[in-house]
This record gives structure tokens, sequence and C-alpha cells, in this order.
């Protein structure tokens, strides 16, 4: 990976004899990930540099509730300790590097990029100590303290005793204190360990040439022993990354908030989502590098849970919410792959008017809100610009009651850039009300013209109002009329000149709505309702006509 560059010092001088004797480390880690660090001998990951593609910004309260900790015999034999200055690039990296910035456009530079520095590495350890190490890591069991251990206080060996695992066991002294333990030996021989002791092997380690790494002090992002040049070319096109924007809050605050963001896009790795019948009682974040945030809401225990799992390069795009007076009703995820979750929470009842909070294409990096005893009360969707996404942008109005049974169009969509309605039937048995409702979605899959119609929401009680769209039609406004409880008469608008539906039902109910304003170049994509026995309420959700695509 590098080489000593010209104005490197002699090796010789650079490294030192340790002079200290062996020694038993003990390290804490919160999680599974900084215990795999601690484990190799590397410092934690938060104490880690940043890199360019990461920021090291997730805030998490609480972590995972295990107590992982890790026992290591450390005999160093070398210190090494270089400065930046005295090492540089091998050629052949160089090389990489300057081929995948090469490329023509930024997500393809970002794409190529990722892929040299996976190869070569993320980080340079600069300060380092060589020798060999036992290493043992696993979790603490319940109301056990790990008391220091010392090698003068090690098991006498006797020879042929168990098996090799068993025998670090008990030369670290954590039988019964340790659970799920693995090990790991480095720089030694690890037949003479087991065959003749832990005394002899130490005393070997000084005439072996098998020494390795065994412990990390300090590291730098592999970006730093690049020239100027080729720095800021990689700092400029990783900049628009550190973007963040929030969707608007939704809900009722409380004292109890909470705020989880991650280091980079696409790092959520699952959503662990807990629920009843009336509410979002909890919500936790898994992000890839192992960190959790959460369980955050009602720890009690939720009546149900479920999980949404995000495999390499998916990522959660748009999240609707149902609030109520009290808490967040329910939930529903969407993936930039299309996939829709089910509705998590109330499926029917009262509630306010629905949220979309949407990234516009960009990935969920994070949540914030607050909670009481009873779930979640508010929910913040944070967002993160990513180097690749498809764009779109999205527009709500709402018009209608709180009552009914809760529904959304939108996983008949197929491809959002080509999706339009092509149709809309009701029923209506009299004056002023509106029973049922179904649309036709029309979108192209595999080059040929997809049709998928929704199911009725509603009844189909009263006379039927069919209206069919031309070819190349789409609806570009909506007005009506709602009682506060009802939709009372809904009519379409076009993009065909003078052109627009019938009315579906007649006109009746207090409040009269028109949508969207006028001047507004956007196009009805699909609707998310409330229905029981008659339409209670439609959120209209418009694209804005060339940010798709």
């Amino acid at each position: 990976m590098v080489r000593f560059s010209p104005a490197a010092k002699p090796f010789m001088r650079l490294i030192e004899e340790v002079e200290e004797e062996p020694i038993i480390e003990d390290r804490y880690s919160p999680n599974r990930l900084g215990a795999h660090y601690s484990h190799m001998g590397w410092l934690p990951p938060d104490s880690l540099p940043e890199r360019p593609w990461s920021t090291q910004n997730i805030i998490l309260q609480p972590l995972d509730v295990d107590r992982w900790v890790t026992r290591r015999i450390l005999a160093g034999m070398w210190s090494v300790e270089l400065q930046v200055s005295e090492i540089a690039p091998e050629d052949a990296l160089v090389k990489d590097v300057e081929s995948a910035l090469a490329h023509p456009n930024s997500s393809s530079r970002i794409r190529a990029l990722r892929n040299v520095f996976d190869s070569w590495g993320e980080l340079i350890p600069v300060a380092i100590i060589v020798g060999a190490a036992i290493s043992a890591t696993g979790i603490l069991e319940t109301k056990i303290t790990l008391e220091p251990a010392s090698l003068h206080r090690h098991q006498p060996h006797v020879p042929n005793s168990g098996d090799f695992n068993s025998f670090i066991e008990t030369q670290l002294q954590l039988r019964g204190k340790v659970e799920k333990i693995s090990y790991h030996l480095t720089g030694s021989r690890p037949d003479l360990l087991f065959r003749e002791g832990l005394d002899v092997w130490l005393k070997n380690i000084r005439t072996t040439r098998q020494w390795e790494i065994i412990k990390v002090t300090k590291a730098i992002p592999i970006t730093e022993i690049f020239d100027s040049r080729i720095q800021e070319r990689i700092k400029a096109l990783f900049a628009n990354l550190s973007c963040i924007f929030y969707s608007p809050l939704v809900g009722v605050p409380q004292t109890a908030a909470f705020k989880s963001i991650g280091s980079e896009p696409n790092s959520i790795r699952r959503i662990e989502i807990g629920f009843s019948d009336a509410r979002i009682q909890s919500l936790s974040l898994h992000y890839t590098n192992g960190l959790i945030a959460g369980p955050y809401g009602c720890l009690e225990g939720s009546a149900r849970t479920d999980r949404i799992d995000l495999a390499q390069g998916e990522t959660i795009t748009e999240i609707f919410v149902w609030p109520t007076d009290y808490s967040i009703g329910s939930l529903q995820l969407v993936k930039n792959t299309g996939y829709i979750s089910p509705i998590y929470g109330a499926v029917q009842g009262v509630t306010r008017s629905p949220h979309l909070l949407s990234g516009d294409g960009n990935s969920l990096l994070g949540l914030s809100g607050s909670y009481s005893a009873i779930g979640i009360t508010e929910l913040q969707a944070i967002w993160r610009n990513n180097y690749e996404v498809i764009n779109y942008k999205y527009t709500t109005t709402f018009a209608g009651g709180q009552g009914g049974n809760l529904w959304n169009d939108l996983g008949l969509i197929g491809d959002r850039r080509t999706a339009r309605i092509s149709e809309v039937k009701t029923w209506s048995p009299y004056i002023g009300c509106l029973s049922g409702f179904q649309t036709t979605y029309t979108f192209i899959a595999g080059g040929h013209q997809v049709e998928q119609r929704s199911a009725i929401h509603g009844t189909e009680e009263g006379k039927v109002t069919k209206w069919v769209l031309e070819e190349g039609e789409y609806i570009t406004g909506v007005c009506g009329r709602c009682d506060g409880i009802f939709i009372c008469e809904l009519r379409f608008i076009t993009n065909r000149p003078s052109r627009e539906s019938p009315a579906f039902s007649k006109p009746h109910g207090d409040h009269a709505f028109r949508f969207p304003a006028e001047g507004e170049e956007l196009m009805l994509n699909y609707m998310v309702g409330k229905s029981a026995k008659r339409v209670n309420s439609i959120l209209f959700v418009w694209s804005h006509l060339g940010a798709t695509g």
C-alpha cells in the first residue's frame, strides 16, 4: 500500500525496542463492532480519524445492552512510529485512484473510489507495536465484574489439558465469567503455547521471527498519503454527501427526546418497530457498523414487533405517518426498490391528517422525535443527499375527515417515472355522498404498458360513474367539497385544455377545496386515504413535472 518517501528517516531510527515486560490488558466495548476492533488491537471506532466519505457522527442512546470485554496478553518487541511526510502511496494505488477520478460523472467516480478503498483499505496504521498477543473477547456474564489479571497469577500448565480454547480461557482467567468467547493468537506458535505452557511461549517470543502488529495506537485516512491535488479532488467529490436535511416534525412533543444519525448513506441495516392496534410503541435502528440506536419509546414490551431489513444498496426513501392527538398512530416505510411495508400501528379509527416524510429520493440517515411511557409521540426523518439516486419531488394536499380504514395506492405503482392515473370509478347513492372510489394506474414495465386497479375504497353502493383518461392525459388538479367527516364531491382537471372529469357525486358539504395552487406544474401521482362505508378522506400526492427521472 505504502512505501517510504525520499524524505523519510533511515528505518532503524523509526523503531524502538519495547522494554516493558508482557502485560495483560482489558478493554470494554459498548457493542460488537467495538469489541472486534479491540480484539484485533485497533483503536475503538469512535477514536478513529474521519474519512471524507464518513463523518463518524452517529448519536446513540442507549447502545446494545451486552457488556463486551476483550482481554489480551501483549508481548511487545518493537514500537514503530511514522510521520505522514515519511510515507508515500505505491504507484499501483495512485494509478487506481487516478483511474477512479477519471470516470465521467460524480456517481461513477464515487463508486470507483469506494471500490479502490475497499480493496486497499481506508486507514493506515502509523504508530504500532510489533510482537505477539493472545486475545479473548466475549460478553460478561450478568452481575460479573472482571477483576484485573496478572501474568504472575496464571494457571500452572498441565500438558494436553483439554482443548486449545479452554486452555486459553483458563490462562486468561476468564472461565465462568465470559460467554460467547472468541480467541485469536498473533505473532508466535500456538502449538508451543498449548504443548509447553505460557511461560515457555513467552520466552520463545524473543527468539522467534513470526512477530506481527499486535496494537495500533494511531492511524490516518488513506487519503492523507496522496499529494494535495488528489486530496482536494477527493474532498470536493465527497463534500455533497455531508448535506443533511430534516423533514418537518410530526406529532405531539414530550420531554423525553431521541436523535440518531448515521455516518453515511445506506448505513441503516435494520429498523425494528414495536406497535399495538392503537399506536407505534417503540423504534430502534441498527447500523451497518454494528451500532444500535434505541429502542426508544415504551420499553415494557410491545404488543407486536416487526423488522425491516435493508440489504446492500437498499435504503428508506419515504415514511408515511398518521399521528393522533396523543401519539404516532401508524407508520409505513418505503424502500428505494419500491418495497412498501405494511401499515404498522392503528389501521382504522380516528387520526389526524397523514404526512408523507420524503427524502426526494435520498437515503434515510436517522430519526429524531420524542416519546412517553405509552410510545412514540413525535417523529422526524433525517435525510442525506446521495451520490446516486432517482430524484423525485412530491407535494401533498389533504381533504376530508379523520375516521375510516387506512389505505395507500402507492404499492400499485411499478415505475413512478411513467405512472399516471388512467381511470377513476366511483359509487354514489345520493347527493353529497361518495360511497366508493376505485383508481386505475398505468405505467411502463419491461417495455410494455401495464394497468393496476386499486381495491374499492368504501362500498359499491349507489350510482356508478366511470371516467377514462385519454392517452397522454394526466390529472393536474382536483376540486370538490367535504363536510369535515366525508368527501362529498370530487372533480378532476387534466392537462388537456378545458377538459375535466364529470362530477363524482353532487355538491354538498361546507368546505370547498381546490388543489394545487394556480401556477404550479404538478401531476397527480397517486392517492392515500381512509374509508369505511364512505370515502372519509384523501391525501393527494403530486409529482413535480420535470423533477422525476
